[in-house]
């Protein structure tokens, strides 16, 4: 037996009892619809280390449900970060303009002091 025959194998055992339990929950279902007529034989009860598959489904679903907040989360956190930033390059901006107008004026006068016979 090769070791893929071999864990297959394993799958099979273990996942043998939750679907027998799963077939258990559709006849009931299905005798409770009346769609068929067996009812439910004995209380559905989990079996040892094994939940129920509907709480299984409702973790799945639950786990989803945080993630997908957890991120919104995170996206109101970038938000309020970016508009940090934003704030802050809007004052850096503000402060280079006359710092620009008043290095490009000191440029014009280096050339008048540098050139004086020269103008422009």
């Amino acid at each position: 037996m090769t070791g893929q025959e071999n864990t297959s194998g394993i799958f099979a055992a273990l996942m043998q009892p939750w679907i027998a339990q799963l077939r258990l929950l559709t006849g009931g279902l299905a005798g409770v619809t009346g769609l068929s007529e067996p009812a439910l034989p004995q209380p559905l009860r989990s079996l040892p280390g094994l939940p129920l598959p509907s709480a299984v489904s409702a973790a799945q679903l639950d786990c989803f449900a945080r993630g997908v907040a957890a991120q919104r989360s995170s996206v109101a956190a970038l938000r309020a970060q970016l508009a940090v930033v934003d704030k802050q390059l809007a004052a850096l901006e503000q402060m280079t303009g006359p710092l620009t107008e008043w290095t490009r004026a000191w440029a014009a006068v280096e050339r008048l002091m540098m050139n004086p016979g020269r103008q422009g």
